[in-house]
């Protein structure tokens, strides 16, 4: 594969680590287009839309940058360290505040900009759970704080219980609710993946635990709560753009799921029986330069199974297969399941 042009990172020089920080921040540019369609409003409101689905592949394109910087955590002093904790917790934290005050005003948009509106703030979403992803490996307190009441939020209370403990474990094999099998369609996946989920993280806590103190019976409790309060402050239609937007956010996790292990299964050893060691080629990578930031690094997905370092500190893996574009249109490519098998297998070398 020939080699692709990295973006201006000089190592761990100084400017370097600078610009890794603010490129990090990238994200956080959602807010801002958000919130400069709603006060133009009309078809202003395409922007944050217009960005992530064209501006960022485009710059991906034409610039051709890479995200290949990379980082120890001793690089960085006590300030870019701050800001970079707080980066994916402010994300989180945001994007409730956003999706809320949406809500309780949703009688002030027409049905153009609400059609532009619901798509963007699905796409929010759908990053808001990369920030949760990094939280949810976090060790600080804030970080399980944050990603607690940002993931009953998004309706996905046990994000951190089947991800730690079954697709971190199971990955690449039979056994994982959230890798795509070799043929197998976005839509198939969608429909296996999601009450699947649902179910074997019910069964772990039920043997784990009593009723009482069932992580699952507690996040149910949470839910029924989130509804009724989203009810109470945005009345009916405020409650069913946060119900259609949270259908949106949990389209784009589990089309980012799909692509990140499709058709990757680790071989099963017949000496011992168990399944072969995770490795970089059990996971899809991406290191399309702004697709990578805005998502925070979620493409360098190989290296984060083999490491599970902070996404800031995330590195390339050579042998993790790559995709030929960022998330954003790949996850266009995988609608079409024809289109997305041509281009999968063509880089996996398989019929």
């Amino acid at each position: 594969m020939p080699t692709q042009p990295s973006a201006p990172q000089p190592g761990t020089s100084d400017s370097g680590k600078v610009r890794h920080v603010a490129w990090c921040l990238l994200p956080h540019l959602l807010f801002v287009l958000l919130a400069l369609g709603v006060w133009l409003s009309g078809w202003w409101m395409v922007l944050p839309l217009a960005f992530l689905l064209v501006v960022v592949p485009l710059l991906d394109t034409v610039t051709g940058w890479q995200d290949t910087g990379e980082f120890e955590k001793g690089s960085f002093g006590p300030l870019a360290l701050s800001v970079l904790h707080w980066n994916t917790r402010l994300y989180a934290l945001g994007y409730i505040g956003t999706v809320v005050w949406l809500a309780m005003h949703i009688e002030r948009f027409s049905p153009l900009e609400l059609g532009l509106l619901l798509p963007s703030v699905s796409l929010i979403g759908g990053i808001a759970f990369a920030a949760c992803h990094e939280l949810l490996h976090g060790k600080e307190r804030m970080d399980q704080f944050c990603q607690r009441i940002t993931t009953t939020f998004i309706f996905y209370p046990h994000y951190k219980l089947i991800h730690i403990r079954s697709h971190h474990v199971h990955a690449g094999t039979d056994h994982d609710e959230n890798t795509a099998w070799m043929n197998e369609s976005i839509y198939a996946y969608i429909i296996r993946t999601i009450p699947g989920s649902m179910l074997r993280s019910w069964q772990m806590e039920a043997k784990r635990s009593g009723f009482f103190s069932n992580k699952m019976v507690t996040y149910a409790v949470g839910q029924v709560a989130i509804l009724l309060l989203m009810w109470l402050i945005a009345g009916p239609w405020g409650f069913l753009f946060y119900i259609t937007h949270v259908v949106g956010s949990h389209f784009v996790l589990e089309a980012v799921n799909y692509i990140q292990h499709y058709g990757l299964l680790r071989e099963k050893v017949e000496e011992t029986g168990k399944f072969e060691k995770t490795g970089a080629e059990h996971s899809w990578d991406t290191y399309h330069f702004f697709s990578s930031f805005v998502t925070f690094r979620v493409g360098h997905h190989s290296y984060h199974h083999l490491a599970v370092k902070p996404y800031y500190l995330l590195a390339t893996e050579e042998k993790a297969p790559k995709l030929p574009a960022g998330y954003f249109w790949t996850i266009a490519v995988v609608l079409l399941p024809p289109w997305w098998r041509k281009v999968a297998h063509a880089r996996l070398g398989v019929e």
